[in-house]
């Protein structure tokens, strides 16, 4: 049984670094607009399955990554799905903002509706770089692959930094076998 949240340490790396890319996984990889719009460009039916949704205390890796202090932070663990199809596994770190009116925060709650198209709506939204890595077949994600009945291989992922206004949270997205990126 998987455990959530999922380890996503791995070998981060800005795109600047990275090499040996197809040109299919580079236009996935660095998409710079909503993952969710592309996904949902190239199926019938698109939907988010929830996993987990938990407070967790964040590493010192994520504080720094988001330049914040806070110590905790909303994990939400979702599947995105094209024609019932696994494509992404996506994790969002939503940190506990002590200043910030939790009622007015457009992204806690959010249930089984995509974060792309939240933030993507937003004209103030700003993105980090992207970064990349690969997780290989011995990677903790991995159980995940086999619980959705998938073959095992090394999948690519990518992560960054968003800010909405003066609010920063870091969003991470692994491919999962059979995604339109391996094609």
């Amino acid at each position: 049984m998987t455990t959530f949240p999922i380890s996503l340490s791995a070998n981060w790396q800005h795109t600047s670094q990275v090499s040996g890319l197809t040109a299919t996984e580079r236009d996935w990889l660095f998409e710079p607009h909503s993952l969710t719009a592309k996904l949902k460009s190239r199926s019938q039916n698109f939907s988010v399955k929830v996993l987990s949704e938990q407070t967790f205390d964040l590493s010192v890796e994520q504080q720094k990554l988001l330049s914040c202090t806070a110590v905790s932070a909303l994990n939400r663990e979702v599947i995105l799905l094209c024609d019932d199809k696994p494509m992404v596994y996506a994790q969002s770190w939503l940190p506990d903002n002590k200043r910030q009116d939790k009622s007015y925060n457009p992204l806690l709650n959010m249930g089984e509706r995509p974060l792309g198209d939240v933030i993507f709506q937003d004209p103030q939204l700003v993105r980090t770089d992207i970064e990349v890595a690969c997780f290989n077949s011995e990677h903790s994600l991995q159980q995940l692959v086999s619980q959705l009945n998938l073959s095992k291989q090394n999948l690519l992922g990518r992560r960054s930094v968003f800010s909405l206004r003066d609010y920063k949270f870091l969003v991470c997205e692994v491919f999962l076998p059979g995604a339109y990126l391996y094609s």
